[in-house]
């Protein structure tokens, strides 16, 4: 049972996830220092459709997916 101890948390592979909250994900570098909520990043294992770039928001299905530790 995964539980909020647990150090990769993965979903349930029928639920839609949307990288933002992945922790394979991460943004693109920028000269501002931040980015959109909704801006395009990085999956950095096999993303679910084969593009290294993802959008951050965009529901979808992953079977890479894991968690990531927000606290």
């Amino acid at each position: 049972m995964n539980n909020k101890s647990d150090k990769k948390v993965k979903s349930d592979p029928g639920e839609l996830i949307h990288c933002a909250t992945c922790s394979y994900f991460s943004y693109f570098d920028n000269n501002d220092g931040h980015n959109s909520p909704n801006a395009l990043g990085k999956c950095d294992v096999k993303s679910w459709d084969g593009n290294r770039g993802q959008w951050a928001m965009f529901h979808h299905h992953c079977k890479n997916f894991v968690k990531a530790n927000t606290g």
